[in-house]
């Protein structure tokens, strides 16, 4: 038994050692677990402003950006806008130009019209008078055959005053014409 209580003892010692040297370590992990807590706690805290400092930089930039890009879209509207204004008044003013000379163009039609229709009138009225002149003329031909013999004798270089003189006036004949009647000259 002496030999059974020392091992007995002996693994009572060995079994105490151990238990000793686990709290020890359960002593240690748990203050390594402590100060990494506190450091990991810290740590974390670290990161944690770090990463809110991070965020606010990102919303401020993106609200910068954000700012940036609303200026740039009002400035392109305003740019459309100022465009379309630009384009609108030049097809305006073109659309003004095109009125006052396709007024103008009309007015210069009326007049061509007006124009060609008096010419028309006067052509009319020159033919109806050349005809006229033409009736009257073989009219007064006519009788001028009738009275030739009566009022130009032959060989005779003056007028007959008493039968041809109105006639030979009204053919536009007579002394210094040129036709030669009353200069002695027969044709």
């Amino acid at each position: 038994m002496a030999n059974g209580y020392r091992t007995l003892s002996q693994h009572l010692n060995d079994l105490k050692k151990e238990n000793f040297s686990l709290k020890l370590r359960i002593y240690f992990l748990e203050e390594r677990v402590q100060q990494k807590g506190e450091g990991s706690r810290d740590d974390v805290y670290r990161r944690n402003i770090e990463l809110k400092v991070e965020v606010e930089s990102l919303k401020r930039e993106l609200q910068e950006k954000q700012q940036a890009l609303d200026n740039t879209w009002v400035a392109a509207e305003n740019q459309t806008t100022r465009s379309q204004a630009a384009l609108r008044q030049q097809y305006e003013e073109r659309q003004r130009e095109s009125e006052h000379v396709y007024e103008l163009l009309e007015n210069k039609i009326q007049l061509l019209q007006e124009e060609a229709r008096l010419a028309r009138s006067e052509a009319e009225q020159a033919t109806a008078l050349a005809r006229a002149e033409a009736e009257r003329c073989r009219e007064l031909a006519g009788k001028l055959k009738e009275a030739a013999p009566c009022w130009w004798p032959a060989g005779a270089g003056h007028w007959d005053r008493h039968r041809g003189w109105d006639l030979a006036l009204a053919l536009g004949w007579g002394p210094g014409v040129g036709t030669g009647i009353g200069t002695g000259d027969r044709h």
